[in-house]
């Protein structure tokens, strides 16, 4: 009888589904609504609140999609216990002051030492040692507060090495959130629309990644291209120069490992990520038009 019991109130668990599958499901309700006319995307659901953000009525540029993309997500609300106290934690204003301080002592540190330059090098007068003492502080002082702003980031730092799969795991579920809002509101583009600008997309990724290509390659490679001259026509000082081209060759490895980089954080990657969105899209809207 025990059983009996418990299997009544025993229920199954209904199944998981792709989040696709729930993007198309959310899509094709909208599309039916009677209320989804224009940029109206009231679903026609029990308490009738509208869950989806507005649906684009055209297409809009790729800027304004690459920062739908780069939007974050609303922030969940903050009860007023919570908020009376306050919301920012003591630990992430004190790291923000160390990063203020660190930037301010910085500057202060780089102007210092490029007025002892011009005071030395090109008035030809000597330094007084209180300037040079004043410039080491600077300079441990900015130390300090650098090793502060990363004292201050350490547990947030030890969680991700800790456990890594969780903080991927986060960052997917985020991105994925922000990818289906995206396909959401791109639910009554045509597709032949969609293909034209994932074509425009790819081929500016392929240009961006082509010149940070090329740049990054010529850099490394100009160094080497002058010691090859040198070594057919020899250069006056050319046994001076060993040193000077060494320190020259290691400067331009490093400036092309960093612009290659910064082309592929800033540039590449979004637009990746809108060729798979814009993908996705011209997928689903053709399926639903099928």
């Amino acid at each position: 009888m025990a059983l009996e019991a418990a299997m009544d109130g025993w229920r199954p668990c209904p199944a998981r589904r792709d989040s696709r599958w729930d993007v198309t499901i959310g899509i094709r309700e909208t599309l039916s609504s009677p209320s989804g006319c224009g940029d109206n995307v009231g679903i026609s659901r029990a308490d009738q609140t509208p869950i989806f953000p507005a649906m684009y009525s055209r297409l809009p540029s790729t800027y304004e999609l690459l920062e739908a993309l780069a939007a974050a997500p609303a922030p969940a609300p903050v009860p007023a216990s919570v908020s009376a106290v306050g919301a920012t934690p003591w630990p992430q204003r004190l790291g923000r002051a160390f990063w203020l301080g660190f930037v301010g002592t910085l500057v202060a540190t780089l102007i210092a030492a490029a007025g002892l330059a011009i005071w030395r090098l090109v008035l030809k007068h000597p330094l007084a040692p209180w300037s040079i003492r004043l410039t080491e502080a600077l300079l441990v002082l900015s130390a300090a507060c650098y090793a502060g702003a990363g004292l201050m980031r350490l547990p947030s730092v030890l969680a991700v090495v800790r456990n890594p799969l969780r903080w991927q795991a986060t960052q997917m579920d985020l991105d994925g959130a922000i990818e289906n809002a995206l396909l959401r509101r791109l639910g009554r583009i045509h597709p032949l629309q969609l293909q034209a600008r994932q074509r425009r997309v790819a081929l500016q990724l392929r240009l961006w990644e082509g010149m940070a290509r090329t740049v990054g390659l010529l850099l490394a490679l100009a160094p080497a291209a002058l010691v090859l001259i040198s070594g057919l026509h020899p250069l006056p000082h050319q046994a001076e120069m060993k040193g000077s081209l060494l320190w020259l060759y290691a400067v331009m490895v490093v400036v092309g490992a960093a612009f290659y980089l910064y082309v592929h954080v800033q540039c590449s990657r979004p637009l990746r990520r809108l060729l798979h969105v814009l993908g996705e899209a011209v997928e689903i809207n053709g399926r639903l038009r099928g």
